[in-house]
């Protein structure tokens, strides 16, 4: 069976292969590509929490956690976060053990829940990390920033690669003396020329 396969897979290279250099024309061709690039100011800020106690009482270390997870909740909501992108995981509770004279020691109940929250400015964000509660229990995870309008940006940066393409073939043409009549294919994808 092993044998089989392996045959099967040998015979597939040469196809696969011919299919990459089948993907240029013969004729005579340009390859080339577009660039684009912007800096934009974020205007989104993400912020990650992790609540996490662990006790010998399983009901203990529940009620703890909620109690935070009802404070985060309104902090944030005082400090303006965004609603439609706040969410919070479902209760996780597993056994806490660790390891003493190499043998497995139960320590407790581990209960934890965290919150993903966006802001829509940094002062915000500013103002809500100031009233977490940190400590042992309570912990920022990181922070991120992105924008809200990511996808239009995307568009915009395609175009303008797209035109920036369209003016290094005609360059590139124009420097052999010759006319583009027309496009082969296009991809956002750089072609891969391993097989030659």
């Amino acid at each position: 069976m092993s044998k089989w396969l392996g045959g099967l897979l040998v015979a597939f290279v040469p196809v696969l292969a011919m299919g990459q250099i089948n993907t240029l024309p013969s004729a005579p061709h340009l390859l080339v590509k577009g660039h684009a690039e912007a800096r934009v100011v974020p205007d989104r800020f993400m912020i990650h929490l992790n609540v996490d106690v662990t006790d010998m009482s399983p009901n203990v270390a529940r009620e703890k956690v909620e109690a935070h997870m009802q404070q985060l909740f309104n902090a944030l909501d005082a400090n303006g976060a965004l609603k439609s992108q706040t969410h919070a995981s479902s209760l996780s509770i597993q056994p806490e053990t660790d390891y003493e004279d190499g043998k497995s020691v139960f320590k407790g109940t581990d209960v934890s829940r965290s919150i993903d929250a966006t802001f829509d400015s940094l002062d915000k964000l500013r103002a809500f990390i100031a009233h977490v509660p940190a400590d042992k229990e309570v912990q920022i995870g990181g922070v991120q920033t992105a924008r809200s309008d990511m996808d239009a940006i995307r568009m915009r940066l395609r175009s303008a690669a797209i035109e920036n393409s369209k003016q290094a073939a005609q360059k590139i043409a124009a420097a052999y003396g010759m006319k583009i009549i027309g496009i082969y294919a296009v991809s956002e994808v750089a072609p891969d020329f391993a097989y030659g």
